[in-house]
């Protein structure tokens, strides 16, 4: 968590000539991040539905630590404030621990320790992600196929969906636990399937109040971390670290402001480019906003949740980089979420303007 605006925050050995190219570099990932969360949402769902069919008890696992139990007291309401809490005190930890391991000079142990994260992470998600992704190329194949193929199929199946978890949970530790790793290609796409697959996956498993308190109480923290808290540490000891300068008041409105690389990179989570570094949490968590809208899209069957959300979360992408323009660090997350948030809230009202769906379905889905 304590990379949460790290890249999207700063800008790394870039003149300010080259906006557009920036922006380029900055709204492209983010764009392919959303679009992979609402693909991997609506295969997930999909397949929640062919196994409730199958199964009538079934239903999707809940990974809310504290669950919203509306017996208790304060409720629903109560259980999601602490979940986000929960998440909260995580990030704020999390920022600490590894502000206090980068001043103590041990990279070499959190590039470790990222490293086993992201083995252990693509691990899952290839199990995950890989057996839903198979299930539903399989079940449009199926009928095709001759029989002799089918019962192959079914010996090898898992053995295979483990086979190729496990690769690409080695592809995962290596990209980022080898430091001269060269194929930054590799890393920043591992990224953003990371963001797409870890955002869709928290949406679809939280209930959609907690979702929206976490994302509300996160951007809240971003904004505490990058002024206040540790990640403003950590960006300050890598721009001190760098040598980069901080008197800019001798430079003449001419001249170029050009930063130095920030030796934090590869040991964080980051998108790199030589434009632009976006942190592993800004996708996930616009993945997450993009995935909720889905799902509420899906059950007012409605597209204006999940289209006006897309739209108002881009614009708050777009408010953030302009600012970034004239500030040296600023928090990824609040625009973009708030605005995403903002225009999800519009939607549902428009849905239920126009009669596509009603209040006590609204309502419902928070209950």
């Amino acid at each position: 968590m304590s990379d949460l605006t790290q890249g999207a925050s700063q800008l790394d050995s870039i003149s300010i000539d080259d906006s557009r190219a920036r922006f380029r570099a900055f709204i492209k990932p983010i764009v392919i991040v959303l679009v992979l969360a609402i693909i991997l949402s609506l295969l997930t769902l999909d397949y929640y539905n062919i196994l409730q069919d199958t199964f009538p008890d079934f239903t999707p696992p809940d990974i809310s630590p504290i669950p919203e139990n509306p017996e208790d007291p304060g409720g629903i309401a109560w259980g999601a404030f602490l979940n986000m809490l929960y998440y909260v005190l995580i990030a704020f930890i999390g920022g600490i621990i590894v502000l206090f391991i980068i001043k103590k000079g041990f990279m070499r142990f959190l590039t470790y320790f990222f490293a086993l994260l992201m083995g252990f992470s693509w691990f899952t998600f290839g199990l995950f992600f890989g057996g839903i992704i198979s299930t539903k190329i399989l079940d449009l194949i199926w009928r095709f196929l001759p029989s002799i193929i089918q019962q192959t199929i079914n010996d090898v199946y898992n053995p295979i969906l483990y086979l190729f978890a496990i690769l690409i949970a080695i592809l995962g530790f290596l990209t980022f636990g080898i430091q001269s790793f060269d194929k930054i290609w590799l890393r920043n796409t591992m990224m953003i399937f990371f963001g797409a697959m870890i955002g869709s996956l928290f949406a679809l498993h939280l209930p959609l109040l907690t979702a929206f308190l976490i994302l509300i109480g996160l951007s809240f923290y971003d904004i505490y971390a990058v002024f206040r808290g540790p990640l403003k540490g950590i960006i300050d000891h890598g721009r001190k670290t760098a040598g980069e300068v901080e008197d800019l008041s001798s430079l003449g409105d001419d001249q170029d402001v050009v930063y130095e690389p920030v030796p934090l990179f590869p040991a964080l989570p980051v998108y790199s480019t030589p434009l632009i570094n976006i942190g592993l949490g800004d996708f996930a968590f616009f993945s997450m906003l993009i995935s909720v809208a889905v799902v509420i899209g899906i059950s007012l069957a409605s597209p204006f949740p999940l289209v006006l959300s897309f739209i108002g979360l881009l614009i708050g992408v777009l408010y953030t980089f302009k600012l970034l323009q004239k500030e040296r660090a600023l928090p990824g997350l609040p625009l973009p979420i708030f605005g995403g948030i903002s225009s999800l809230i519009l939607g549902v009202v428009l849905s239920w303007a126009l009669g596509l769906t009603d209040l006590s379905t609204i309502v419902s889905l928070f209950i």
